[in-house]
């Protein structure tokens, strides 16, 4: 009785070896990524030490490259980040306790204006 239990068990194992191999060479090619969904921005969850993000104009969300808010489907706006001692008004690299007191450094984004296709930059003369 006993054996034929091991050789029950024996068999199940090998049965299942065998179903997690692939049956045909269809099954082995790489899987392909929808390039919208490869191509989309993903979000800033926290401020760390981005200099540049693309914050939604209507609800404010963070992300990491250009493209539609996944929200409202508002175009993003490109958004320069600067993190700045409070104590000395000067830069710092990132966000967080500041390097040179002990208060956080303060994040300031300013929105960057796209130039208008055709458009001339002032000369100062």
């Amino acid at each position: 009785m006993r054996m034929l239990l091991v050789a029950i068990a024996l068999g199940a194992l090998a049965s299942c070896g065998a179903q997690n191999r692939p049956a045909t060479q269809a099954s082995r090619q790489p899987v392909k990524i929808d390039a919208v969904a490869a191509a989309a921005p993903r979000e800033v969850q926290d401020l760390t030490d981005q200099k540049k993000i693309w914050e939604c104009p209507k609800c404010g969300t963070m992300y990491d490259a250009p493209g539609q808010c996944s929200m409202d489907k508002s175009t993003l706006v490109e958004t320069k980040v600067d993190y700045i001692c409070p104590a000395d008004n000067r830069p710092v690299d990132k966000a967080g306790k500041c390097p040179r007191c002990a208060a956080n450094a303060r994040v300031v984004k300013t929105a960057i204006a796209a130039a208008a296709p055709g458009a001339s930059t002032p000369t100062g003369n």
